[in-house]
């Protein structure tokens, strides 16, 4: 079956889709590497270039602000075009400038070469994620999900490892490495991977052959409207923040309160928590499709679960002093904190029609980077100010990150708790419009 979006979903076999969600999940792993590799690296940057924290924040923020920029010019490129294309030519962009990275000499090169490659790495998940909602059905979709969810905590792993065996003092050569297999990556989706018909996965469509629906501005706003996609977002939010604040906080915060005795002990200290994210979406996924026979909302429930989890977790985290008693709790609030992570998508591909999933993706990542962007911002204010109160130099870090992630879960709770209510009718009236929106092949052919 053909479509003029590309390659019908009847002919789709499972060997392909293998094929394609391993080509996709080792891209997403290196999206991830090359966007956590600075980290290790800090100090023979900082060294070598003469850059100061200050300049380092403003590299932050600068990636920061080109993501979010990048998720609104992707987006809208996406749903528009072929997704394959905007995947493989960013894929190729972002690990040239990785590569490109390793030869900076100065702080300006360096901030324009990590905003660069932030921008079109917002590319993948904008184009990705909707690309496997059009190859896998609704029934697979979270396994699916969970499997490229469980990227973001290898793509850290691995950004953390390879710097180790290079070594930071030849902090130039990762760059090189982690470009080189990207470029290769990108070639391989634009030789040998197919767009999929939009709609094509959807079961109304599965039965009738072709899916009708076109990308438009009228439908955008629609889409922008639907209110459990609006409470994804905001959930999306939630969740994204708070774990982002745990992998940049966490291990000065181990450090202040003399639970790790050295720098390196407390960097290493996330590693059960990483392992725990990677158990935790795997399983979240596998949930989402295990519970779906009995309740079509199996990733709200699970959603629910990952944020009263988390949440009762981060209390046990927090009371603790002892650093193997918090490795072990760090280990389960991973494992509950990424149950989440298939649910978000899942969820959202449920409830937005398929030619403007992409778009819908892009808001999200606005609304997770913005977000984020504050939280970081007011867990070093409280920590600062309270600090003052108390007279410690240092701060209360404690109280700047024990009150931004019980805030951020806390409210994810009660989010998951509003999309029990309002995602029926939203998954209704998407199947609804799907459904009009389906016609056999025969006639698909002749329009």
């Amino acid at each position: 079956m053909k479509t003029e979006n590309g390659t019908g979903n009847g002919r789709i076999g499972k060997g392909y889709l293998v094929f394609v969600v391993m080509v996709l999940m080792l891209i997403s792993t290196l999206k991830v590497a090359d966007r956590e590799l600075l980290a290790p690296l800090y100090e023979p940057v900082s060294q070598e270039l003469g850059l100061n924290d200050l300049q380092f924040g403003a590299i932050r923020s600068a990636t920061n602000v080109a993501l979010v920029m990048g998720s609104i010019v992707f987006g809208l490129l996406a749903d528009r075009g072929r997704r394959r294309d905007v995947v493989g030519l960013a894929t190729l962009l972002w690990s040239a400038i990785t590569w490109i990275t390793g030869r900076a000499q100065s702080f300006g090169q360096l901030l324009l070469a990590r905003s660069s490659m932030t921008f079109f790495e917002a590319a993948f998940t904008a184009s990705a994620y909707p690309m496997l909602s059009d190859l896998v059905p609704r029934r697979s979709r979270g396994m699916v999900m969970g499997l490229m969810g469980a990227t973001f905590a290898l793509g850290t792993v691995v950004a953390l490892v390879v710097a180790a065996m290079i070594g930071t003092a030849n902090w130039r050569a990762p760059f090189v490495y982690f470009g080189i297999p990207g470029v290769i990556l990108g070639v391989i989706v634009l030789l040998f991977v197919r767009e999929p018909a939009r709609g094509g996965a959807e079961d109304e469509v599965l039965e009738t052959g072709a899916y009708t629906g076109r990308f438009s501005l009228p439908a955008l706003k629609r889409t922008l409207r639907i209110r459990s996609a609006i409470l994804v977002y905001l959930l999306d939010a939630c969740q994204g923040s708070t774990w982002w604040a745990f992998s940049f906080w966490a291990p000065v915060y181990l450090l202040r309160r003399d639970i790790a005795p050295d720098a390196d002990t407390a960097a290493l200290a996330l590693v059960p928590a990483i392992v725990g994210f990677v158990v935790g979406t795997l399983l979240g996924g596998w949930l989402i499709d295990r519970l779906r026979h009995r309740t079509e909302l199996s990733a709200v429930w699970v959603s629910l679960v990952s944020t009263s989890g988390a949440l009762a977790m981060t209390v046990v985290v927090f009371a603790l002093q002892d650093l193997t008693a918090v490795l072990v709790a760090g280990f389960f609030l991973g494992v509950f904190g990424y149950l989440i992570m298939p649910a978000i998508s899942v969820i959202l591909y449920e409830v937005v029609p398929p030619e403007t999933r992409s778009s819908a993706t892009a808001a999200d990542g606005v609304i997770v980077s913005t977000v984020s962007a504050l939280t970081a911002f007011s867990i070093g204010a409280v920590s600062h100010y309270v600090g003052l109160r108390q007279g410690l130099e240092q701060g209360n870090l404690r109280a700047g990150f024990q009150l931004a992630t019980t805030v951020l879960l806390s409210g994810g709770v009660v989010l998951s708790l509003l999309l029990l209510r309002s995602a029926p009718a939203d998954m209704a009236a998407l199947r609804a419009y799907v459904a009009r929106r389906a016609t056999p092949v025969a006639d698909s052919e002749e329009a």
